[in-house]
């Protein structure tokens, strides 16, 4: 529970309005609301630095989507921006994940490829 009391929308919040900063001590949970009235506060006050916001919107909406974000963050392609593929990879929900991983994997396992370097 975050400190205005909210269970709904909770994520982590970096204390200091520094997103690099992983430190346990800048760690913090608060809700979406309260996340942003804290950006908007520090913003103001000249604290912090601005980063993407998280936008559901922008999730891989396909396997070919999530494989290019997937390449241009290791550098593999120059499809879009590491920026952008991680944005992009941030935004995609962990049960669309899961199910791009078994659209990769359960053809590589027919194949017997799963267990080489074979890329697909």
């Amino acid at each position: 529970m975050c400190v205005c009391g909210s269970t709904r929308d909770i994520g982590v919040v970096h204390i200091n309005g520094h997103e690099e900063d992983n430190e346990p001590a800048n760690l913090a949970w608060s809700c979406r609301s309260c996340n942003g009235k804290m950006a908007h506060a520090f913003r103001r006050a000249g604290l912090g630095r601005r980063v993407a916001q998280y936008n559901p919107s922008r999730d891989a909406q396909s396997l070919g989507a999530w494989m290019a974000a997937v390449e241009s963050m290791r550098g593999e392609t120059d499809q879009m921006s590491v920026a952008d593929a991680v944005a992009l990879i941030r935004a995609t929900p962990d049960w669309q994940r899961s199910a791009f991983a078994q659209e990769i994997w359960s053809p590589r396992r027919e194949r017997g490829t799963d267990r080489t370097g074979v890329p697909f």
